[in-house]
């Protein structure tokens, strides 16, 4: 009787009871998906509503800022204003002054010119034609107490009322008054020192001995 022949198990250097663990894969992972490219258009439309949301709060800012300054300031002193502006309105306040210095230094001298041309300053002031003429006459002028007295003198003989009452008329041209009892004619130092009231008076009372005085004390 022949005894079974016993196959032995190929050797694999695996515990026969445990199973291989599965071969590693050598494929790579597949690529994410390429995202899709934004359309031109719908960029555009997103920029374009990013502007106009900006553009609004902008406008919402400067007219809650412009709210706030009519409260806290109502004549509007401290707004923005635009510098061009600004300049051209000290341009024009500078020159307002400046021509409203020129004028009351020119009705001031004819004030004071008036009482020795025998006028009332206040009637001479008040005549249009007066002030027309005193208009035109620059004080910084050589010969502006000359053109000074020429308007009142022209004033007062066209126009009597302009006389202060109880003014008697001045000497005649052509000479000094030396009346008994008259104040005697001014010497050449007496003239440099008079003041400009003074000279005006003495052009109106004598023509002559002004222009000789005024020529001496050049």
């Amino acid at each position: 009787m022949t005894e079974p022949t016993l196959l032995s198990a190929p050797t694999t250097g695996t515990d026969p009871g445990t199973s291989a663990p599965p071969a590693a894969s050598t494929t790579p992972p597949a690529a994410p998906p390429a995202s899709a490219a934004l359309d031109p258009v719908v960029e555009k439309q997103r920029a374009t509503a990013a502007e106009q949301a900006a553009e609004q709060a902008k406008t919402e800012r400067d007219e809650l800022l412009a709210g706030l300054r009519r409260v806290l300031d109502p004549n509007g002193a401290a707004a923005e204003q635009d510098p061009a502006a600004l300049a051209a309105q000290a341009t024009t306040e500078r020159d307002q002054a400046q021509a409203e210095v020129l004028r009351l230094r020119v009705e001031l001298a004819a004030h004071q010119a008036a009482h020795g041309a025998g006028a009332d300053p206040a009637r001479l002031l008040d005549s249009r034609a007066v002030e027309k003429q005193l208009a035109d006459l620059d004080p910084d002028d050589a010969k502006f107490g000359d053109k000074l007295a020429a308007v009142i003198t022209a004033a007062v003989d066209a126009s009597p009322h302009l006389r202060a009452e109880g003014t008697p008329a001045g000497p005649p041209k052509g000479g000094a008054d030396f009346t008994p009892g008259s104040t005697p004619a001014p010497t050449a130092e007496q003239f440099a020192r008079m003041s400009y009231g003074e000279r005006v008076e003495l052009h109106q009372s004598d023509p002559d001995l002004y222009a000789r005085l005024s020529a001496a004390s050049e």
